[in-house]
């Protein structure tokens, strides 16, 4: 029984910021998720990069060695890793779409959690502001009451 009389009691701009407080503390894994893919993304960018280097380095390393006086097996050794490189950084370049797809959908889903959360603010915002109005207003009547400055009879002579 008194949970809903304490209930009852609340203003509606108060029941409706205890609304926004759910939606953001629900909202937490939503944005921890968006910001877990995105530290995911420039980690596997960085990984990219760093093959990119590893490729230019390993490429100008043997070119400097002088690929004219290698053996065959040296040449084909290179071209080979070379190869796997190659396939290695068409893989990550795959691994790289397919995260950028997971944060788009992980960004769309913190963008509705965050719009959700801003028309509720909105709301408990209007409310407030329409309390506060009303008690303005409820105060000005009870202080005009008070000093009897209600009514026609007071500006009558």
């Amino acid at each position: 029984m008194t949970g809903k009389v304490k209930r009852m009691n609340l203003k509606r701009s108060q029941r409706m910021q205890k609304l926004v407080d759910i939606e953001t503390q629900q909202s937490q894994p939503v944005v921890a998720k968006f910001k877990a893919d995105q530290v995911a993304l420039q980690q596997q960018e960085q990984a990219l990069q760093n093959l990119l280097i590893y490729r230019e380095e390993y490429t100008e390393k043997f070119k400097a060695q002088g690929n004219a006086g290698a053996s065959a097996f040296k040449i084909q050794d290179f071209y080979c890793f070379l190869q796997k490189l190659d396939d290695a950084i068409v893989q990550q370049r795959q691994v790289l779409v397919n995260l950028a797809e997971q944060v788009e959908h992980s960004r769309l889903a913190w963008q509705r959690a965050h719009q959700r959360i801003e028309a509720l603010q909105q709301v408990t915002d209007q409310s407030d502001q329409q309390e506060k109005t009303h008690a303005r207003k409820q105060s000005q009547r009870q202080l005009e009451e008070r000093f009897g400055l209600t009514g026609p009879e007071v500006f009558s002579t």
